[in-house]
């Protein structure tokens, strides 16, 4: 093993940091969290989003129910992690810290360990629901967390390090990650490049198809407030919209297609089978409010139980 030489620079202490304070000294860097959203493997962030947060034009951050939990279950966590490794020393220290040399490089460790043997290493917390069990079984850590290690990895220069994780509330699981040199070297160009082509001259990266994207966009323009029409750029992107939407109709109908061709031989039957395959044609139920005969007989009713939903509808016509 490499020597495990602990050379990070602690950028700020974040104990007595407002929220505001805390966010001015994010933007100022590449965090963990950022790496993944920049490197398009984050299912919430988009690299656009990136750029607008280190900018300080993105939405304001609404903590979810699931990150709430997150924080608050972070101590017990910790504390399973350091009854499994009495042998470790697991230590908390809340600062930034940043890369020697790329001073844009930054991490904001959830603890550390303390080995005699193996020198220092990080500990992650994270906490999942039953719902992503799936992305922690057979030893697998989700891709989004995982290049986040070796982002702290890099910008502390050490050599190891583990994920604690607790899924569904009750079910605890560890995960060693050792230093993967040639992953960290390719994550230190894409991240340089995004630093040094978008952030600091303010050019804004291409705009992706992330669910992410989208859910910043509605959150950022969530009313049209003038009927004023506007003279808009990417006119070349039109073609391509047009025979992706036709692309689209026409796959659409073969994959119906060929749900009819097995429709038509299972005819009265639920279920059949092809080679390994099971194909069902099941029976279903779904109980629903006739809004009609509701109206009609119970208008008073009707009336109160009305809900209005506002949202935006794109089309190119």
């Amino acid at each position: 093993m490499q020597a495990n030489t602990f050379h990070a620079i602690e950028s700020i202490q974040t104990e007595d940091l407002t929220y505001e304070e805390w966010l001015q000294h994010r933007r100022s860097g590449i965090g963990g969290s950022d790496v993944a959203a920049i490197c398009g493997l984050s299912k919430w962030r988009s690299p656009y989003q990136v750029y607008l947060e280190k900018l300080g034009e993105a939405p304001e951050f609404e903590m979810t129910e699931a990150a709430e939990w997150g924080n608050r279950l972070e101590p017990l966590v910790a504390d399973k992690f350091a009854d499994e490794h009495p042998e470790w020393a697991i230590t908390e220290k809340k600062v930034i810290y940043c890369h020697p040399k790329l001073q844009w490089a930054t991490g904001n460790l959830d603890r550390m360990i303390i080995c005699p043997f193996r020198g220092r290493g990080i500990l992650e917390i994270k906490t999942a629901s039953e719902y992503l069990k799936q992305d922690w079984d057979d030893g697998n850590i989700p891709d989004y967390y995982y290049v986040q290690l070796q982002w702290y990895l890099y910008v502390t220069g050490l050599q190891w390090g583990y994920f604690a994780t607790l899924i569904g509330g009750n079910k605890y699981r560890e995960y060693e990650v050792l230093r993967d040199e040639d992953m960290i070297q390719e994550l230190v160009r894409i991240t340089d490049e995004f630093w040094s082509q978008h952030v600091i001259p303010k050019l804004a990266p291409p705009i992706d198809g992330s669910e992410a994207t989208v859910t910043l966009l509605s959150r950022m323009y969530p009313n049209g407030q003038t009927m004023e029409k506007i003279t808009l750029e990417g006119e070349q992107f039109l073609h391509e919209y047009f025979h992706l939407k036709q692309i689209t109709k026409e796959l659409g109908e073969e994959i119906t297609q060929i749900e009819n061709h097995f429709k038509s031989q299972l005819m009265n039957h639920t279920h059949g089978i092809i080679g390994e395959y099971q194909i069902k044609w099941g029976n279903r139920t779904r109980n629903g409010v006739d809004s009609k005969l509701l109206k009609e007989n119970f208008p008073d009713v009707y009336e109160q139980c009305l809900k209005q939903t506002q949202y935006r509808h794109f089309s190119i016509k």
